[in-house]
């Protein structure tokens, strides 16, 4: 629960030149929106180069009118990525090689900033004297299936995948960033290889922290609710794609850990709503009164989620739902990447995937 507030750093003034390289496809919608919000930072210093990952749609359209005549922004297209590399970390490279600042703003193409994000993570940076920071930004929804799945898929991120004190010891291996807002200087990311040491890894932003902290850089994860929002995934069949592909590939020790993984979480997600029905149907109050209060302490979590994700407390009940559906997702992912099936990402098969 111990979050670093950036929403409430002082506005640095002043700066170094941030690079805010920017990977797009298939983002027309979202991508004007993006561009308009990153011209609009109160830190002047910056230059923007969102990289077209061959869009089908009109993407670079789009962002070249967001852009207009400004100077300090450009489009360019990344091109096919090579063998072994996945499209994602490709185009990350491609923009950081355009770039000359001193730091380096990793945005996604859905994300919307406000003014003052990119000055207060600065601010953050210089006082806490680290190397990166990642923002973790208000999650918008506009389905049912979003409001069930997401508060669960964030209390999963935060208990089985990266436990906040795990990823606050230096001692422990555990780490993560998040690949829609991370700000991190150039000279650490070069020396933790960049995008290149992460080209065929599905979650190249939490190989990326893995690599940074194994490497003593220091990137701080902090609550950016205020300052960044996105919608990640659009109704069920969204979740459904970008789950599978996240869950599957999301956890270390092979497929095998993961598909274990999947499984407890359905099993922890299901006993307490089942126990409870079951108790009231057989009788056995103290099964009933026990599965009830592991109820009531799910929909807990999901309370607690929502300052991070657009959901409604009446929803709270149906936490379990959400998880049993990260189980299913998990197990799916898992099983592709135990067969080789690899994953498939906005468009392209990804066979090597890791």
């Amino acid at each position: 629960r111990r979050r670093v507030e950036v929403a409430r750093e002082p506005v640095a003034s002043g700066g170094p030149l941030v690079s805010i390289v920017v990977p797009a496809r298939n983002e027309a919608g979202e991508i004007g929106q993006t561009v308009d919000s990153l011209l609009a930072q109160t830190h002047r210093d910056i230059e923007l180069v969102v990289v077209d990952d061959q869009s089908s749609d009109r993407t670079a359209v789009a962002a070249r009118q967001a852009i207009g005549d400004d100077p300090r922004a450009r489009v360019l297209h990344g091109g096919a990525p090579p063998a072994g590399w996945l499209g994602k970390p490709w185009a990350c490279t491609q923009g950081v090689l355009a770039t000359r600042g001193e730091w380096l703003l990793f945005s996604d193409a859905d994300v919307r900033h406000e003014p003052t994000a990119l000055a207060r993570a600065l601010g953050l940076a210089r006082r806490l004297e680290v190397e990166g920071v990642s923002l973790l930004p208000h999650i918008r929804t506009g389905s049912l299936a979003e409001q069930i799945v997401l508060p669960a898929a964030l209390t999963a991120i935060s208990t089985f995948v990266a436990p906040g004190p795990l990823v606050r010891s230096q001692r422990s291996r555990v780490a993560i960033s998040v690949g829609g807002w991370t700000l991190i200087t150039r000279a650490a990311y070069e020396a933790i290889g960049g995008h290149e040491a992460v080209s065929d890894r599905v979650a190249e932003d939490v190989e990326l922290a893995r690599n940074a902290k194994a490497e003593g850089v220091q990137i701080v994860l902090a609550d950016g609710v205020e300052l960044a929002s996105l919608r990640m995934y659009r109704g069920l069949t969204g979740l459904w794609r970008g789950w599978s592909k996240n869950a599957g590939f999301g956890v270390r020790g092979g497929a095998g850990a993961a598909l274990a993984g999947g499984v407890a979480l359905g099993y922890l997600a299901m006993t307490p709503p089942t126990a409870t029905v079951v108790g009231l149907v057989t009788g056995r109050r103290a099964v009933a009164a026990a599965g009830a209060a592991g109820w009531v302490a799910q929909a807990a979590l999901h309370a607690m989620a929502r300052p991070a994700v657009e959901t409604r407390g009446v929803l709270s009940p149906a936490f379990p739902l959400g998880m049993t559906f990260l189980s299913a997702v998990t197990m799916r992912g898992s099983l592709r990447r135990a067969f080789g099936g690899g994953t498939v990402w906005r468009g392209r098969r990804y066979e090597e995937a890791r």
